[in-house]
Formats: structure tokens, C-alpha cells, sequence
């Protein structure tokens, strides 16, 4: 049986909390940058924006696996002031490490997302200054 320190669990739990955190923040500003670009490059490119859209997509996906696990985080910590059993610990130690793999591929995923997403905004604002226009 496999138990960890208390401490250890609610340190990660608040360190995901802040990853989650920021998330959130680059999610947004990431919409808000692709928003503008995608209306621009409407005007300017009409059907080429379909992977841009894709990438969109994308953005909403990872938003979503971002929400399933900040959800839960937070019934990680609920249950936390529930443990009084042996059996309970073992339980709760197996779903923290579980938990702390899907982080750690949602914390992978959001840093690809995230180079893709600047990658592709330096390229299309290169096309649109090249149109005439500002990105």
C-alpha cells in the first residue's frame, strides 16, 4: 500500500490549482487574439481560414480537459478532510497519482498548444501585413 504525506498531496494541489490558474488567463487571451485574427483574415483570405478554425477547435477541446480536471482537483480536495481509514488513504494515494499523470499530459498539451498557437499567430500576421492589413 502505497501512502504519501498530506503535505505533499495539498503542495501539488495548490501547484495545480496555479497551473490551472494560468491556463485559464492564456486560454483567453489566446481566444481573444484568434478572434480578432480569424475576422481579419475572413476579410482578407475568406475560405483559407478553415485551419485556423481547426485550431480553434483545439483551443475548446483543451479548454474542456482543462475544466474536467480543475473539477477534479477540487473533489481531490474535498475528499482529502474525509480520510480516516487505511484503505481510504490507499484509495485517495492511487487517484492523486492518476490525477497527477493527467496533469502532467494536460500541462504537455497546453505547452504544444501554446508554441502552435504563437507559431501560427507570427505566421498569419505576417500575411496580413503583407496584405495591407493589421494583425
Amino acid at each position: 500500500m502505497v501512502t504519501q504525506n498530506h503535505a505533499v498531496l495539498h503542495g501539488d494541489h495548490v501547484r495545480w490549482k496555479s497551473d490551472v490558474t494560468m491556463w485559464r488567463q492564456d486560454i483567453a487571451e489566446w481566444q481573444k487574439e484568434q478572434a480578432k485574427l480569424l475576422a481579419d483574415l475572413e476579410a482578407a483570405l475568406g475560405a483559407e481560414v478553415t485551419a485556423i478554425q481547426q485550431h480553434a477547435g483545439s483551443i475548446g477541446q483543451h479548454e474542456e480537459r482543462v475544466f474536467h480536471h480543475e473539477r477534479l482537483i477540487s473533489q481531490l480536495d474535498a475528499s482529502e478532510g474525509h480520510r480516516h481509514h487505511d484503505e481510504i488513504e490507499a484509495r485517495m494515494a492511487g487517484d492523486h497519482q492518476k490525477e497527477s499523470g493527467r496533469h502532467e499530459a494536460i500541462a504537455a498539451a497546453h505547452e504544444r498548444l501554446k508554441r502552435h498557437h504563437h507559431r501560427a499567430m507570427a505566421r498569419l500576421s505576417v500575411v496580413l501585413k503583407a496584405l495591407g492589413r493589421e494583425a
